[in-house]
């Protein structure tokens, strides 16, 4: 049985931490993660201004299911979402690592898609990663952002498809499972550390000829979130077009 890591990137998530924590654990009660042996579940605290990293110790211990499992990792100062993600799958234990959001805007259990869709493709031996989509017709999407929210987020996506010649149709959902020794190559290579990171990511398992595979999931909107539609997204955007010089000029 492979091992499993879960990481989330958490910046000023003390208010949300405690309802992960409980959908987290009827998940792990539930068998969602079953196939697996669940070896660590990573909180990498982004250099949060509010009681995130302390939250996460005391709900850690007053669980026993999560308390051996979590362990928190302290970044400081905040770098980004993506510098936050890079940490953990440079810390990570097992071969297999599932990134989630910290609010749970994705519900555990559509776990079992990605690993589904990433065990029917094993044929293909460079089969690695399979993204969590909200943007293909099977997508569940329960409770959506504000209108001009979901039309930035579907044009920043056009863009990059533009630009970079991915197909995906949803880059920066959340919920990716990536198989960690196929991407040793190339993830000191990263360095994009805030939210562009998963286009970034992308972009060189292309380049390195690893399969992934894009898989449509559940999603349901949740308040407060980080990304600032405008100031993220025109930084998102400048990033993405300096990564395609970059490998323009790498090549």
């Amino acid at each position: 049985m492979q091992g499993l890591s879960i990481i989330i990137p958490a910046y000023n998530e003390a208010t949300r931490l405690p309802r992960t924590f409980e959908l987290l654990t009827q998940a792990i009660d539930g068998g969602v993660f079953s196939a697996f042996s669940l070896a660590e579940i990573l909180i990498v605290d982004d250099g949060s201004r509010d009681e995130t990293a302390t939250r996460a110790e005391t709900d850690r211990q007053k669980n026993p299911i999560l308390n051996a499992l979590i362990r928190v990792i302290r970044i400081r100062p905040n770098q980004g979402k993506g510098n936050a993600i890079h940490q953990g799958l440079s810390q990570a234990q097992g071969p297999w690592c599932l990134i989630a959001d910290a609010d749970s805007a994705t519900p555990w259990d559509q776990f079992l898609k990605l690993n589904e869709a990433a065990s029917a493709s094993q044929a293909t031996p460079r089969t690695s990663i399979a993204i969590g989509s909200r943007d293909l017709p099977e997508s569940d999407v329960r409770t959506r952002q504000s209108w001009v929210r979901e039309h930035m987020g579907k044009t920043f996506n056009l863009l990059v498809r533009f630009i970079t010649g991915l197909s995906f149709k949803d880059t920066q959902c959340g919920f990716k499972l990536i198989h960690r020794p196929s991407i040793q190559a190339f993830l000191p290579k990263l360095k994009v550390k805030r939210f562009a990171w998963d286009v970034e990511f992308l972009m060189f398992a292309k380049k390195f000829g690893l399969k992934t595979i894009e898989v449509p999931v559940s999603w349901e909107h949740q308040d407060d979130s980080h990304v600032h539609p405008v100031r993220d997204a025109a930084e998102m955007l400048m990033r993405v077009i300096q990564l395609r010089l970059r490998l323009w000029l790498w090549q």
